[in-house]
């Protein structure tokens, strides 16, 4: 290991350089605005770090997680997808001042993926205050309705489940006569699509064809909250009320809110509606908060790196002064001065 002397705003070109590249070697961020600081080389690959973080998320080793997430952002301290788990998973140990400094940077480093740590953080939040309710009640605003599927027969035909659901899903279309209805799901049994045999029900219950969209492709709850999303937001719409089972409702919600979309409210079956009548503890919610970075297209794991002397470019030429040296080191200040999440 070699430690070398760099100047301030070359240290933080370095680091942008190698944050573009998903780089493994940097030092830990000066904590004042020296005009010189020392980095070290190291071989550790923030990718290993990140990849270990999530296997033990999905573990519910939240602890462990975090403090390789910790190690990750000192090595790469512009590691947008290691701060948006760090704050989303601090959230989860209610660790305020961690998550604060992660979305802090982070609003630096990426302010798209910010945004969409919040609705995570949000989301999850209030997918697990959820008491599931049969009722059907009228909306205020340009919610749509989205039925979710559930597979079907070989034959192709509903299970009582799915017919639960779109009876819950008819009530509230009667209930809000002006709003749109998707229905979602894929997995096709004899020819027919989840959402195709729901549309087909609905119109034969009295529910108009016209308000109707179909979302044929999602074969999981993730991929029907991203289908969905990517269909509404076509249409400018960005709230929605669920229709599914209780069983099922906080884990819909936490992921329709990482999609972007605003779970306005839900009406649920009465299917084991005793059984999941309480709100989800923090303690049991590791699961929806797993799903929902998944939803956020936050990645399971990432491709490790070579070891750091093997990096192309990782003897970074001197850039001399000018433009992305002022910008490097312009970044490199606002990720000091929104605090240490390490």
């Amino acid at each position: 290991m070699s430690r070398v002397k760099r100047n301030f705003r070359r240290t933080a070109v370095g680091v942008l350089a190698l944050s573009a590249i998903g780089g493994a070697a940097v030092g830990t961020l000066p904590t004042s605005h020296e005009s010189a600081v020392t980095t070290a080389a190291v071989t550790v690959d923030p990718a290993s770090l990140y990849n270990a973080a999530q296997q033990k998320f999905a573990a519910g080793d939240v602890a462990g997680g975090l403090g390789d997430l910790k190690q990750a952002v000192t090595l790469n301290p512009a590691d947008s997808q290691s701060l948006a788990l760090q704050a989303i998973w601090a959230d989860q140990i209610s660790d305020d001042a961690l998550g604060k400094a992660a979305l802090n940077r982070l609003t630096v480093v990426d302010s798209r993926l910010a945004k969409t740590t919040r609705n995570v953080i949000d989301g999850v939040t209030k997918a697990a205050a959820i008491v599931p309710s049969t009722t059907a009640r009228p909306v205020s605003g340009n919610p749509a309705i989205v039925i979710l599927g559930f597979g079907l027969s070989p034959e192709g035909k509903p299970a009582p489940e799915l017919i639960k659901r779109l009876e819950a899903g008819r009530a509230q279309a009667l209930s809000s006569p002006s709003a749109p209805i998707v229905v979602t799901g894929g997995k096709p049994q004899n020819g027919a699509t989840e959402a195709s045999v729901m549309r087909k029900w609905l119109i034969a219950n009295g529910v108009a064809p016209a308000r109707i969209a179909t979302e044929e492709t999602s074969v999981s709850t993730v991929s029907n909250a991203q289908n969905t999303a990517g269909l509404l937001t076509a249409r400018h719409i960005s709230d929605v009320v669920l229709v599914t089972s209780p069983n099922h409702i906080r884990r819909a919600a936490a992921d329709f809110a990482a999609a972007g979309l605003t779970v306005t409210q839900s009406i649920t079956t009465d299917t084991d509606l005793a059984k999941n009548d309480a709100p989800l503890p923090k303690d049991k919610q590791t699961g929806i908060r797993v799903e929902a970075t998944r939803t956020a297209g936050i990645p399971a794991s990432r491709t490790p790196l070579l070891p750091t002397d093997q990096l192309p470019g990782s003897q970074l030429p001197d850039v001399g002064p000018g433009i992305i040296d002022d910008i490097g080191g312009k970044i490199l200040g606002q990720l000091v001065g929104s605090g240490s999440v390490g």
